[in-house]
């Protein structure tokens, strides 16, 4: 399995314990359907090259959407997804999903999802966060050294002949 299907898997996982009055937590599919009970569909929605963590990973920022849905009939339905979107955004604060290869949500944003046609209006949130996530192995390709002290030397008093003038750090102190 992937990192990404790991990712995926484990928000899907995090947010059905965290939020169990939804009733679907799922990819976001194709095509969304109307639905009459409250929903969560995500999906990563973008990937930009991270810095190079030195370690033989690669790294991608993601940037991943939430929508959140509930039925347009219900009592106060924009504000119940409203509360919803709110939840989502607690949740996320330095989520990292329990996985060691991704780093905590950051920008964080939530805002209507852009629907024109009525009574659906405010009904559904989209909620917006970037995480940083290390693809591949940790590698090391030098051989194991045994191992030994940090020395320091200063030049011009370095390198062969001058052993006995380099320092501990602790001597530096």
């Amino acid at each position: 399995m992937n990192e990404l299907t790991q990712l995926q898997d484990a928000i899907m996982s995090t947010i059905k314990l965290a939020m169990p009055h939804l009733h679907r937590v799922e990819a976001l599919p194709k095509v969304l359907e109307n639905v009459t009970e409250p929903a969560l569909y995500f999906a990563i929605t973008g990937l930009d090259q991270g810095a190079d963590p030195g370690d033989g990973r690669s790294c991608v920022q993601a940037t991943l959407e939430a929508r959140l849905r509930v039925d347009a009939n219900i009592t106060q339905a924009p504000l119940q997804a409203a509360i919803l979107a709110a939840q989502l955004i607690e949740l996320l604060r330095c989520q990292q999903w329990d996985l060691d290869f991704v780093e905590g949500a950051t920008a964080v944003s939530a805002k209507p999802a852009d629907t024109v046609s009525e009574p659906a209006y405010r009904t559904e949130w989209v909620v917006q966060w970037q995480q940083l996530i290390y693809l591949g192995q940790t590698q090391w390709p030098w051989p194991n050294q045994p191992s030994s002290t940090l020395v320091l030397g200063f030049s011009p008093d370095t390198g062969p002949g001058h052993e006995g003038d380099y320092q501990s750090p602790e001597q530096l102190a």
